[in-house]
């Protein structure tokens, strides 16, 4: 990227905090109205469905997530990164990001299909086969709609990138609500909501095609290419561990345990979203703007988020000792459980919150790499914990697995960020980066 002359280069940095906190606070708003519209679902969903059918509903939930964002293998950030920094290449940058999230896709679906009677038995998930074609639907919905938040925030539209996350929510929310209105509010109906998404998704055919068709027009310079398969190269190796960890403890735990466990543990970890969409909301801002800015400035801004991140940590801290009194008059006293559970998932998520930080910083300057050693790392840790103790303390063990690998990995992304910062203060490159 060219170097900006120092007048611009001043003016455009001074630009750049009132961006981020216009961006934070629109992106902070649509985390709040959407993740609020999403508690009242969980509620009518926990108390009608029950243990058990809302573990079922689960599973499928978590399929859907865990897939979507697995197969986006990490293409999401790239797109971003590039298209802040080359605006001209935006839309031929999409293209290319479309063009293989669709032929991915297309294979997943055909595997699916294909091998869904080993894949739901390898699960012990045998009864949730008829499901399959929501799990397809949902699939395809999620991984389009990325399509259009990922674009939205690469040009930093999240006016725009809120009003249509909000509302998707509204239309689910009175989808749910009608069902729960008129007494219907059963699993099969409930799974029609993944059809949602997918219908949203249509509405943008014609932007999609705008998308494909840059792409072919235009000639991507070989340089650009290279940095972004150079780049996408560690961020596919990192997606791949980091999507697994989203919810591995989920899908551990469904080897083990019943539907009504499943549904107990899942019902923490939806309450524990009052926490979890903070390093989205904020890594969703800061990607695209740190991203754009040299090293110098990345620090800068980083060190005065810091200190608020800190902040937002005790205070996520504090829903621990609440939690009692708070989840049995939620949820109901069969979910008596989830206490401890969301109590020891408090902790996991504050852990992550605290890593943002650094993990974006080291995002926006081109270092996937770092983090990738870190991330399997963790995940490595987190398998063989849960395998430990899953069969002996059951949705416990799960938690404490989850909250020890987020701990670990907060401290690696600090010592990187550390060891970063100094090398750039002393103007030479870090001896423990494995690529460039």
């Amino acid at each position: 990227m060219p170097k900006m002359s120092q007048p611009s280069a001043l003016l455009h940095s001074a630009h750049k905090p009132n961006r981020l906190v216009r961006n934070l606070g629109l992106t902070f708003f649509e985390a709040v109205i959407t993740r609020g519209l999403n508690f009242f679902l969980i509620l009518l969903l926990t108390r009608t469905l029950g243990p058990s059918e809302y573990g079922k509903y689960s599973f499928i939930f978590v399929a859907v997530s865990v897939m979507s964002a697995l197969f986006d293998f990490g293409m999401e950030n790239t797109a971003v990164r590039f298209s802040a920094r080359d605006k001209a290449q935006m839309d031929p940058i999409f293209g290319l990001y479309l063009i293989l999230k669709l032929g991915i896709l297309t294979i997943v679906i055909v595997i699916l299909v294909l091998a869904q009677h080993w894949l739901f038995s390898a699960f012990n998930k045998s009864e949730l086969m008829v499901f399959m074609p929501f799990l397809i639907v949902g699939l395809l919905g999620e991984s389009l709609f990325f399509v259009n938040d990922t674009y939205c925030q690469a040009n930093q539209w999240f006016q725009l990138r809120a009003i249509l996350n909000i509302v998707r929510f509204l239309i689910c929310f009175l989808l749910i609500g009608t069902l729960f209105f008129y007494k219907a509010l059963t699993l099969h109906w409930v799974l029609y909501v993944y059809a949602i998404p997918f219908l949203f998704s249509l509405l943008f055919l014609g932007q999609y095609i705008k998308f494909i068709s840059a792409f072919w027009k235009s000639d991507l310079p070989r340089t650009l290419m290279t940095e972004i398969v150079g780049y996408q190269k560690w961020m596919f190796i990192y997606s791949v561990a980091n999507n697994l960890l989203s919810r591995l403890d989920f899908l551990m735990l469904g080897l083990w345990v019943s539907y009504a466990q499943l549904g107990i543990y899942n019902a923490a970890v939806q309450l524990c979203t009052i926490i979890a969409f903070l390093p989205l909301v904020l890594g969703k801002v800061l990607l695209p703007t740190l991203s754009d800015l040299d090293e110098s400035q990345v620090f800068h801004i980083s060190e005065k988020i810091i200190p608020h991140t800190l902040l937002l940590v005790f205070v996520a801290l504090t829903l621990i000792p609440m939690s009692p009194l708070a989840i049995p008059f939620l949820f109901g006293k069969q979910y008596e459980l989830s206490i401890g559970i969301f109590q020891v998932l408090v902790m996991a998520y504050a852990a992550s919150l605290m890593s943002m930080p650094f993990e974006q910083a080291l995002y926006s300057l081109g270092k996937p790499d770092v983090l990738c050693a870190s991330r399997y790392g963790q995940l490595a840790v987190i398998i063989l914990l849960n395998a430990i103790l899953i069969p002996f303390w059951g949705i416990y063990g799960a938690a404490v697995s989850n909250l020890i690998g987020r701990l670990l990995y907060l401290l690696q992304t600090r010592l990187h960020y550390l060891r970063y910062q100094q090398a750039v203060c002393e103007k030479k490159e870090p001896q423990w980066v494995v690529g460039s």
